[in-house]
């Protein structure tokens, strides 16, 4: 929602303007943090700069995880549509090798990204957002392929979230030589008093949406009232993937009391974590 994250935005913003630094940002967070909502608004923003090159999300399949064998293609293809010079030498690479979507993944990414890069030089940004939701071994191999030809591509930024990688315990966060210098953001560092300023906002706007729509019943005048938000936030938990779903909700219903709201938010709170359940301790820290 505009008006939203924009500390964060503006940190992705000054990297991406920095000439010397580093060309992987890794923005973490847990379940529900708000990373995919931050992608997707930091990705309007450079395509409206005309900066954006390509991006990928990264959704569960059938499987319940992503096939990381989808996002080089799909990135060389939206790249290839975006700059008339990598279509060139991309077509180059698939008169030759007109299979090499089906090759392993350090394969894909010399001959379908490296490559054209290197032969055209072109400056741009690519986005692959909920990377943790690819499977484990096949997501260490992408970023370790990613890593050994960053130096062969200077002029492309990555700009990539996901879980935190204790939590992702994939073999790559094992292999501390092998990481790509990285700017990373935990939005789990980020104070509690901005995303709950955030929430609010966004439940504010949502709330007087719904109340200009009408057909509602119980509503007092004036509803709803700071003190109203401030229940649902606190309620919400610093989650904006509950703070979303809830606002999804509101369209649909007609008792829009605080106390019916606060039972529904409760519940969506119960949903997500029985989904995305948080992984003991030991595991975590087993993981780094």
């Amino acid at each position: 929602m505009k008006g939203t994250r924009r500390g964060i935005l503006q940190q992705l913003e000054d990297w991406l303007h920095e000439e010397q630094g580093e060309r992987f940002f890794w923005l973490s967070g847990g379940v529900g943090a708000g990373k995919s909502a931050i992608a997707q608004t930091f990705g309007e923003i450079c395509f409206a700069d005309g900066i954006l090159g390509a991006s990928f999300f990264c959704s569960r399949g059938s499987d319940d995880r992503c096939n990381v064998q989808l996002i080089i293609p799909t990135i060389a293809f939206q790249l290839a549509h975006r700059y008339p010079r990598f279509r060139e030498e991309l077509v180059k690479v698939l008169r030759i090798n007109p299979d090499v979507g089906q090759e392993r993944l350090s394969l894909q990414l010399e001959k379908l990204i490296v490559g054209p890069f290197e032969a055209t030089q072109i400056q741009t940004l690519i986005i692959i957002d909920a990377l943790d939701e690819c499977d484990g071994n096949s997501l260490g191999w992408f970023l370790i392929s990613l890593c050994q030809h960053m130096d062969g591509i200077p002029n492309v930024k990555f700009f990539v979230t996901g879980r935190p990688a204790g939590e992702m315990a994939h073999g790559f966060f094992r292999q501390p030589p092998l990481y790509p210098p990285a700017k990373e953001l935990s939005l789990g560092d980020v104070e509690r008093s901005l995303v709950d300023h955030d929430i609010k906002l966004i439940l504010r706007a949502r709330l007087r949406e719904r109340v200009k729509v009408g057909g509602l019943c119980n509503l007092p005048k004036g509803w709803p009232s700071s003190s109203d938000i401030n229940i649902l936030c606190r309620e919400a938990g610093g989650s904006f993937a509950c703070a979303s779903k809830f606002v999804k909700l509101l369209m649909s219903q007609h008792d829009l009391t605080t106390e019916t709201l606060v039972w529904h938010m409760g519940q969506i709170n119960k949903t997500l974590e029985q989904r995305w359940p948080v992984p003991p301790a030991e595991i975590i820290q087993g993981a780094v």
